[in-house]
């Protein structure tokens, strides 16, 4: 079986792997490479967090009064996926419970991510199918990284002017702190945005958000109307940035594990799915 399956159009050549069903090269017909190529400072491109994102007060949570251990954004990013069908210019992948998740995460599913090019846009979809007999908790989410070399002379643009403020990480989890990050509808990236990790915004009004080279037309735009979080990260003066659609949070550090209280779980009913999807945009004129 391949480890690396490729969808392209005259536009895009588009590379995923079949580990995680992990995203890890978009080249365009200029021979541009726009996702981050998993060096040493970071070794991934765009994992998918499935079936919570972030991390866990302890590492646990509690089902029906169990304490079970989930590792940070979940499994899926670890697992290889099967691929399920291909065209030239789309894929998809599932993911099946088994005896080794069922340890972690006692519910019977299936996590469906699907890639599909149209002209210099990229959707990717996440579709997760409850298989079991009893309420499934999920949450999931993407975190492409994007090459912004160097991170100084991109901007974050939002496509509405925002007054959210972003949460602060605390070690891993969500602390009370909140920060102003967006002037207007803008960040200004330098080498200290991300020194207390990721920004993390639960009320924005944009549905778009895109990271602009400032001395080019370069640019990547992401349609997030599906999603209630986003979550924007680099390692400090990386030349990378992450822009993350979630369905879910980490923990906030008061949380009390019960999995059914945690901020963006989606209560899965019995033999229903929950589907949605982002979009990338790539222009490189």
């Amino acid at each position: 079986m391949l480890n690396q399956y490729i969808i392209y159009n005259k536009n895009l050549k588009v590379t995923i792997n079949r580990k995680g069903a992990e995203l890890c090269s978009v080249i365009d017909n200029q021979g541009f490479e726009y996702m981050w190529q998993a060096e040493a400072v970071w070794p991934r491109h765009a994992p998918n967090l499935f079936p919570i994102v972030g991390t866990l007060v302890d590492h646990q949570y509690v089902y029906e009064g169990t304490t079970y251990s989930m590792k940070h954004h979940g499994f899926a990013r670890d697992l290889d996926f099967d691929m399920l069908h291909q065209s030239e210019n789309s894929i998809a992948f599932v993911l099946t419970h088994s005896p080794s998740t069922l340890q972690f995460f006692p519910f019977r599913f299936n996590f469906l991510v699907t890639y599909t090019l149209t002209g210099n846009s990229l959707e990717q979809r996440f579709r997760v199918i409850n298989n079991d007999t009893k309420d499934i908790p999920i949450s999931f989410g993407g975190h492409p990284a994007f090459n912004a070399n160097p991170i100084t002379d991109y901007t974050i643009v939002f496509s509405s002017s925002e007054t959210a403020m972003s949460n602060v990480l605390n070690g891993s989890l969500i602390g009370d702190q909140e920060i102003e990050s967006i002037q207007g509808d803008t960040i200004r990236l330098d080498d200290h945005t991300f020194d207390q990790d990721a920004l993390i915004f639960r009320n924005l009004k944009s549905k778009m958000v895109s990271l602009v080279h400032r001395k080019s037309e370069h640019k990547v735009t992401l349609d997030i109307s599906e999603f209630p979080y986003l979550g924007i990260w680099a390692k400090p003066s990386a030349p990378f940035v992450c822009l993350e659609p979630w369905q879910g949070l980490a923990d906030f550090e008061s949380h009390n594990k019960d999995i059914w209280s945690k901020q963006g779980i989606v209560r899965l009913k019995v033999a229903t799915e929950c589907v949605k999807k982002f979009s990338m945009q790539f222009e490189n004129h």
